[in-house]
């Protein structure tokens, strides 16, 4: 009677030590790939974009929309940067979406990169939409930007971007940020746009702010890749 009773109670401190260590199997799952890292707890931190191919990284605000490619809408195409020319070359990297951001106004960061020699050649060239008087040089962690605004506008729908050029490692980098939409009058009773154009474009510059390049401008991807090999 009495082992009957120790033998039970044996048994039920087993089955008590097993449930506390998860049956003895591993339930981490396994990390993604490589194109995020240092999350932190805090609320407000951010996460980082690595590129390894291209050579930077960028912080990810929690709550922002991370994409690998860009998505067309009536005045901002997909091709890798702003304003491109029909026979541009180029790849999207990176797009982030400003929380918010719906069909009346969105708000975007785009990072595209070429290292096709026209692009390299041309790349702190403007665009025929340049604003005038825009243009300007500007630093990011010690790299030196051509800046400039461009606009267009057409069928009630407005594009404005402020951009981003430069050369590096030999390899045209464009940053775009990005503020579209529709015009809310067209719409009864007429819509409220999620955010100002100004909101918008403080947020993304203080986003672009923590760009920056992890590779000497004078390595390109390409070495890299091989170096690493």
């Amino acid at each position: 009677m009495h082992a009957g009773f120790r033998a039970s109670c044996l048994m039920a401190s087993c089955m008590t030590l097993l449930a506390c260590s998860g049956g003895g199997t591993d339930s981490t799952q396994p990390s993604p790939s490589a194109t995020v890292a240092g999350a932190s707890s805090a609320p407000e931190a951010s996460d980082a974009f690595v590129s390894d191919a291209w050579g930077f990284r960028i912080d990810a605000p929690s709550g922002w929309t991370l994409r690998r490619d860009f998505q067309s809408s009536y005045l901002a195409n997909g091709a890798w940067k702003t304003f491109a020319a029909p026979d541009s070359h180029g790849e999207p990297i990176l797009s982030l979406t400003l929380p918010g951001s719906n069909h009346i106004t969105d708000a975007e960061i785009r990072i595209g990169v070429s290292r096709d020699p026209t692009e390299v050649q041309r790349c702190t060239a403007p665009p025929s939409a340049v604003v005038a008087d825009s243009v300007t040089t500007q630093h990011i962690n010690d790299t030196s930007f051509t800046t400039f605004e461009a606009a267009d506008a057409a069928m009630s729908h407005h594009l404005t971007v402020h951009a981003w050029r430069a050369v590096h490692g030999g390899a045209c980098y464009a940053i775009d940020l990005l503020v579209f939409g529709v015009n809310p009058q067209v719409y009864d009773p007429p819509a409220t746009p999620p955010f100002s154009d100004a909101h918008a474009f403080d947020a993304m510059r203080a986003v672009i702010q923590t760009f920056r390049f992890e590779r000497p401008a004078n390595q390109s991807a390409a070495n890299a890749s091989t170096a690493a090999r």
